[in-house]
């Protein structure tokens, strides 16, 4: 029975509320006293740069050490709130767990769902996020990097002598080399370009100048001289053919936005000292 209970969604709303409700008071109740401190030392500066430099193999640039700072004042934030409000009983006192819990509360207050109208003007307002590709259609010449080890580079100076002022109709079947998909593509997306030819070719493609060879464009296979003799742009579709995407995306942002308004109003209740340590040129010219 107690366990029906909680699976009852009125309850959840009420048990939901009342944690949001606590943690609202708390906030509210403290605005008017003197803001906790939160110290990052030097010391620990230096050791999350050096977190970031055994992850990345290199040191942390200047607005990724400040990205580094800000990511462990929000930590601590929400872990001294989340623990203030209760949300570390039962449960493993670790610092990652109970920020999760507040951005999870966060997140529910986000919860409702989206009007169409809501959806339909984050589609416009974000037309970018859900635009169909480009599609191009191209003619190639291949020239193989496994037949051609030692000639590849002399050979390609070779075609693009032969191609320089073509156009379409050239007779090609003679200057490149066998491709196991063939000379000739269809209205190819570029994500479709990618999986046969690499990231690297299908966005050198994406930008090539219609109507005229070009290259030569490397790819994994070897090299490449290009025709594009179409190119249908993208389109925005309409919200019934993208809906669970919008979505999708509108309840993120919605969520994030959620999420940073709650921790700003928490923040406020500290009084945040950032001890920077000195730059490496101020501690060579300290030293001598």
């Amino acid at each position: 029975m107690k366990f029906a209970l909680l699976k009852e969604p009125l309850l959840r709303f009420l048990v939901l509320g009342a944690a949001l409700f606590g943690i609202f008071h708390l906030v509210d109740r403290n605005k008017t006293e003197t803001p906790a401190r939160i110290v990052v030392s030097s010391t620990r500066i230096a050791n999350l740069a050096d977190g970031f430099a055994r992850t990345w193999q290199r040191p942390p640039g200047k607005e990724e050490l400040q990205g580094l700072v800000d990511d462990y004042i929000r930590d601590e934030v929400f872990y001294r709130e989340g623990r203030a409000a209760g949300l570390d009983r039962d449960d493993v006192i670790i610092r990652r767990r109970v920020r999760q819990k507040m951005e999870f509360l966060a997140e529910d207050i986000a919860a409702p769902d989206p009007t169409e109208e809501q959806l339909a003007a984050y589609l416009k307002a974000n037309p970018q996020r859900f635009k169909t590709d480009d599609r191009l259609t191209f003619h190639q010449v291949f020239l193989s990097a496994t037949r051609r080890t030692s000639t590849i580079d002399s050979d390609s100076a070779q075609v693009a002598k032969l191609l320089a002022g073509a156009d379409a109709a050239v007779d090609t079947t003679s200057f490149g080399d066998p491709f196991l998909l063939g000379e000739e593509f269809h209205a190819l997306s570029q994500n479709e370009v990618a999986g046969v030819f690499g990231d690297s070719f299908a966005k050198r493609i994406s930008v090539i100048e219609p109507d005229r060879w070009q290259g030569p464009i490397p790819s994994n296979f070897g090299q490449h001289f290009v025709y594009v003799s179409a190119r249908i742009a993208g389109s925005l579709p309409p919200l019934d053919a993208v809906r669970p995407a919008v979505r999708r995306e509108w309840s993120n942002a919605r969520r994030l936005e959620a999420e940073q308004k709650l921790y700003l109003s928490l923040r406020e209740r500290y009084d945040i000292v950032v001890e920077m340590p000195p730059s490496r040129s101020a501690q060579a010219g300290a030293s001598r």
